[in-house]
């Protein structure tokens, strides 16, 4: 890849923004030209031309970046060259009323590798060049371009943009392309594209992002081991049997890759990444904030034009290809024990400990813990979680509207008590203990999608591993934070802030962001969503007139002043109330409770930044 150094104004260069400045001249750039002289940086500010010249090209855009800088672009081609050339220096010229054309601006290619081969006749070759300088005063440059110039890559990838969300409005047809149409006011799904003629379940399970989702077992450090059909597969929370991932037939195995008898590892779901687009159709403006009244949404396994990696894979700036998000409510491992607590004894110690201290857990078979007596609120599942290892953290924000987005398209649909299964939601609370069943019991439906009845007779839900984000017990997210104004009441609007990292309560400051989404005040059930153009894959209530069938179905709750926390799905007494889209803003961060517990993520580039 070709590496340029940084951009060097002329010494005629320097003398034409003094002029500007001193309101005597403007700055026209006329062309950009490639030389295949390899200079050195000394020799840049006093250059006056380049030698060896082997193409020019018009500019094709300028535009400022700032009241000071402005951007420069050009596109070179091959299709007259006769001979190839390394591409050592670039120029940028300019008029001076005085003197005419003068060379302003150099930079230098560094790496050695900026070929332009010749054409021949079958291969077009190219390359787009695109130059940032200061200018002293933006105002005074021309911002013309010649009409000969050619398109760049950059005016090309605009253009596709612009045409992708004209496509959009009018609607995708793409078959790799799947989505839903949500008429919010007449309560109408309508799927598209690819997904017109599919059903959920099988009609999905050829598309990675749905189908190639699948339980699997997890190491503490990030290292698959079993997906879920495999021998070693295991529910327990450590290895049953030994498992080598070396090839069969291996000289030579490699150690890292042989998991011994005993070995943690937590049930998780791997979720391929995926990319997705929101299209608003009709969107309502509030007394603060707007919300979504006709919305497409749309997701693809690859990237499209106007379409952008879904946030639960982007960490911090980093990409992830995969995710991991917990097939099952967390659990506790006491470390001092060394064993996981099955029956949500309350004895969790918070102390932050990475590697050493008490942990997060997904496995089959265990009580959810609680914050019955002890003090589970969101910070301290947090430090739970995240004594796992690096890169384990509670189910935040963006994890969770990943599922979220995906039920939707695939079900056509909000409720997901309709379209899978009530879940734990029907029992009478005793008002003391906590009545959680047991996780584990839909162990047998794998990556399938569906509900089971348990031994004791109650509704147990999965979504394509993750069984009961609704029902059972509420899980905190993390991530997101409100802030609710004081006094706190009828007709106002909180403020949502949300960070893919560096977690904590009661703050709105970075990495938090404010996404422009306003929850609105009180509860009901959910009739629209708050909608920000930047935070659009959010799914935050903001509109409460709907009932407990449609549009969404399920409930909603935001009523104390000050900062909240959230938390998701509902418990075992919350009836047609709860769902995959029921958020609770009620809670301080001080707040632990029976009936609220937490769900383990994995994000691999966060270990990765931790290595």
């Amino acid at each position: 890849m070709a590496e340029f150094s940084k951009l060097v104004i002329t010494n005629k260069g320097q003398a034409l923004i003094a002029k500007m400045i001193a309101g005597t001249g403007n700055i026209d750039f006329t062309k950009i030209c490639t030389s295949s002289t390899q200079y050195t940086e000394n020799q840049l500010v006093s250059l006056t031309s380049l030698s060896n010249v082997k193409q020019t090209s018009l500019i094709s855009k300028v535009t400022r970046t700032n009241e000071v800088a402005i951007k420069v672009e050009a596109a070179f081609t091959n299709t007259d060259l006769t001979a190839g050339y390394y591409m050592r220096t670039i120029g940028l010229y300019a008029v001076d009323p005085d003197i005419g054309e003068i060379l302003y601006a150099v930079t230098i290619e560094t790496s050695g590798n900026c070929y332009m081969p010749p054409y021949n006749g079958v291969t077009v070759s190219g390359a787009y060049v695109q130059l940032v300088t200061t200018v002293g005063n933006a105002e005074s440059v021309s911002l013309e371009v010649d009409a000969a110039a050619v398109a760049t890559i950059g005016d090309i990838k605009e253009l596709q943009e612009q045409i992708a969300d004209l496509e959009a409005f009018v609607g995708y047809t793409d078959a790799d392309i799947y989505g839903v149409e949500v008429d919010f006011v007449n309560k109408k799904f309508t799927r598209l594209a690819g997904a017109a003629n599919r059903t959920a379940g099988e009609g999905f399970d050829s598309i990675n992002a749905f189908g190639g989702r699948k339980r699997c077992n997890l190491t503490n450090d990030g290292k698959v081991v079993a997906y879920y059909g495999d021998a070693g597969f295991t529910t327990t929370g450590k290895l049953t049997q030994a498992v080598d991932l070396n090839p069969e037939g291996t000289e030579t195995p490699d150690a890292s890759l042989q998991f011994a008898v005993g070995t943690i590892v937590q049930t998780m779901v791997e979720q391929p990444k995926f990319y997705y687009k929101v299209v608003p159709l009709l969107v309502e403006k509030k007394a603060t904030g707007s919300v979504t009244k006709k919305v497409r949404y749309y997701v693809s396994d690859t990237k499209k034009a106007g379409f952008k990696l879904h946030p639960a894979f982007i960490e911090n700036g980093k990409e992830n290809e995969k995710i991991y998000l917990a097939a099952f409510e967390g659990s506790l491992y006491d470390y001092s024990a060394s064993a996981y607590i099955m029956d949500d004894a309350q004895v969790a110690a918070f102390t932050a400990a990475v590697g050493a201290g008490d942990m997060l857990s997904s496995i089959a078979n265990a009580k959810p813990m609680s914050g019955l007596t002890q003090n589970l609120t969101r910070k301290n599942t947090r430090i739970l979680a995240e004594n796992r290892a690096a890169g384990w953290e509670q189910a935040y924000a963006a994890t969770i509207a990943a599922s979220q987005l995906l039920m939707l398209i695939e079900y056509a649909s909000f409720n997901m008590q309709s379209a899978i299964g009530a879940g734990v939601t029907n029992k009478t609370d005793d008002g003391s203990t906590s009545m959680t069943e047991i996780t584990g019991a839909t162990v047998n439906l794998g990556n399938a999608s569906g509900s089971v009845t348990n031994g004791n007779g109650f509704n147990i839900v999965s979504y394509r591993g993750e069984e009961n984000i609704w029902g059972n017990i509420w899980a905190w997210v993390d991530g997101m934070n409100e802030y609710n104004p004081t006094p706190w009441e009828a007709g106002s609007y909180g403020t949502l802030y949300v960070a893919d990292h560096g977690f904590a309560d009661d703050t709105g400051a970075s990495p938090y962001e404010d996404t422009g989404i306003h929850p609105c005040y009180g509860s009901g059930y959910v009739s629209a969503f708050g909608y920000s153009e930047e935070f659009d894959w959010l799914f935050i209530t903001g509109e409460v007139a709907g009932n407990s069938s449609l549009p969404v179905g399920d409930y909603f709750w935001n009523g104390n002043p000050d900062w909240r926390v959230a938390r998701l799905g509902g418990g075992w007494h919350n009836g047609a109330n709860a769902g995959a889209f029921y958020w609770t803003l009620d809670d301080a961060s001080s707040s632990r409770y029976r009936a609220i517990g937490g769900r383990l993520v994995y994000v691999p580039s966060k270990a990765e930044a931790a290595a």
